[in-house]
């Protein structure tokens, strides 16, 4: 397996750890009765979606989708290694800021820099998936 996949796979082994912890703590808190000030489901729901789910897919399908020995040559025809590693920043990054920014923005605050915040996150995980499936269409190429 590649570094870069196994890069996507440990990251959603993370993502997937988090996200059950998160929804532990929260369905703990629920039961003694302690009063959660935001309503985490978006957040939980992209922690597992985002971070376990697309980091798991695009890592296995980085590794199984067939060569492209004319259109990657440098890297045995399988993508450009520094394009995987920025997809992989660009999505993590993204989904870290909006597991940050978002309860934040719906307490209040600096409505300016949440905001901003927020659409850099959304910005970096489309462009990720746009690099992404850019590299999977140019190794998914009739015979």
């Amino acid at each position: 397996m590649p570094v870069e996949s196994r890069l996507f796979v440990k990251a959603s082994l993370i993502w997937l750890c988090a996200t059950f912890a998160l929804g532990a703590a929260l369905l703990i808190l629920k039961a003694l009765g302690v009063p959660v000030h935001y309503n985490f489901s978006n957040v939980h729901a992209h922690m597992g979606f985002v971070g376990w789910l697309v980091n798991l897919v695009m890592g296995i399908a980085l590794w199984f989708l067939p060569v492209n020995r004319e259109r990657f040559p440098e890297n045995r025809g399988r993508y450009p290694a520094a394009t995987v590693r920025a997809i992989f920043t660009m999505l993590n990054a993204g989904l870290v800021l909006r597991v940050i920014f978002e309860p934040l923005a719906d307490r209040g605050g600096p409505a300016l820099l949440f905001s901003a915040t927020l659409v850099t996150s959304a910005l970096l995980q489309l462009g990720a998936v746009i690099l992404f499936a850019a590299i999977a269409w140019a190794r998914v190429r009739q015979a």
